[in-house]
């Protein structure tokens, strides 16, 4: 994965099955013998990442939902995307045009 924010888009891989314990989420990764457990924030990208989801999007989105630092979040989602990633939890697809804004 690249090591700076941009078009590239990153999507959760079909067919892992996860679960919900309190307000984290527990996904198990059957071909690697594994399992990755997301706090609330990893949970809340990973229901955004259901859907190809461009990362520099991403991280402007949440961005405004937790009202942080945009260059922290920006660098900690990168991080978190590339443990995702490394699991092989996510798939980076072909880069796709930005989306329009939409109030979320």
């Amino acid at each position: 994965m690249a090591e700076t924010l941009g078009p590239q888009t990153v999507v959760a891989r079909v067919g892992l099955r996860s679960a919900a314990v309190d307000t984290d989420l527990v996904i198990m990764n059957q071909p690697n013998d594994s399992y990755v457990g997301l706090d609330d924030i990893g949970r809340r990208i990973w229901t955004i990442l259901e859907t190809p989801s461009r990362i520099d999007e991403l991280c402007s989105r949440l961005a405004r939902e937790f009202a942080g630092d945009p260059e922290q979040i920006s660098r900690d989602v990168l991080e978190f995307l590339n443990e995702l990633y490394a699991e092989n939890l996510i798939a980076v697809t072909a880069d796709r045009p930005p989306s329009p804004t939409v109030a979320d």
